[in-house]
C-alpha cells in the first residue's frame, strides 16, 4: 500500500492516478495522519446492444426489399 500526501495529490495526481490504475491502493496523508483511501474501481466490460434481436423485435419476420436495385438505378441517373 502506497502513501502521498494531499500536496502529492494535488500536484501529481497523474502519478498518483497511475499507481491506483496499476492496482495499488493509495493512503492519503495530510501532516502524516491519514485522511483517505483511494482504490481502483471495479471495471466493467461494455455490454453491446444485440441489433439482430431489436430488428427482430421491430419487424418481426417481414422481409425487406432489397435496396441495392433502388440504389443502382439512383445512380445511373448520375453518368
Amino acid at each position: 500500500m502506497k502513501t502521498a500526501s494531499v500536496y502529492e495529490v494535488q500536484h501529481n495526481f497523474s502519478r498518483v492516478l497511475a499507481w491506483v490504475d496499476s492496482g495499488e491502493t493509495v493512503v492519503i496523508q495530510r501532516r502524516n495522519i491519514p485522511v483517505a483511501k483511494l482504490v481502483a474501481a471495479e471495471k466493467k466490460k461494455p455490454v453491446l446492444p444485440n441489433f439482430l434481436m431489436r430488428l427482430e423485435k421491430n419487424y418481426g419476420k417481414r422481409v425487406l426489399p432489397d435496396s441495392q436495385p433502388i440504389l443502382d438505378e439512383l445512380r445511373e441517373d448520375r453518368f
